[in-house]
């Protein structure tokens, strides 16, 4: 199975309690781009892993809203996400297999995302536009008055991702 890495780092504060409107449209946002990759699996539920950042007090519980949030949505060709949460400390020994990761509040975390990102040729979209200088992002995605979609194709290449094209 050919895995994707989607990464959604989104803009919550340590000190937020509940998943604020931005990061639920960047999570919309991201979850339409899934349709773009044409290195995901066709078929089947599509596995999430929504990461957090083990040293943040409410990363987990971030984290499992988030879960929740993914779960209602539908991916491309209206497939079921399955979410599962998973603290950064749980990524490099979490065995079973995803085929996208979101993250939550882990941004400064790149060095445990990136090792995942070459051990498996996982794709990766964030929103977090520092995932460009740490050079963690095959697609970054930002929701706004419009959504913005920007591929990183030395990246895509590296991981094996393919992208569908709009030609």
């Amino acid at each position: 199975m050919i895995a994707a890495l989607f990464v959604a780092l989104f803009g919550i504060l340590p000190t937020a309690h509940a998943v604020d409107r931005a990061s639920v449209d960047n999570l919309q946002a991201s979850v339409r781009t899934l349709g773009f990759l044409e290195s995901l699996p066709k078929e089947g539920s599509v596995v999430v892993g929504v990461i957090y950042a083990s040293d943040i007090s409410d990363g987990e519980a971030l984290a499992a809203q988030s879960a929740a949030l993914l779960s209602a949505m539908r991916g491309p060709d209206s497939r079921r996400l399955k979410a599962q949460v998973v603290s950064t400390n749980d990524l490099a020994n979490f065995g079973r297999p995803l085929d996208v990761l979101f993250l939550v509040q882990a941004s400064k975390h790149s060095d445990v995302f990136w090792d995942a990102i070459r051990r498996h040729h996982l794709v990766t979209i964030p929103d977090d536009p520092l995932c460009s200088i740490t050079q963690t992002c095959v697609l970054l995605v930002r929701a706004g008055q419009r959504v913005e979609i920007s591929p990183n194709t030395v990246l895509a290449d590296a991981v094996g991702a393919r992208l569908f094209s709009s030609s």
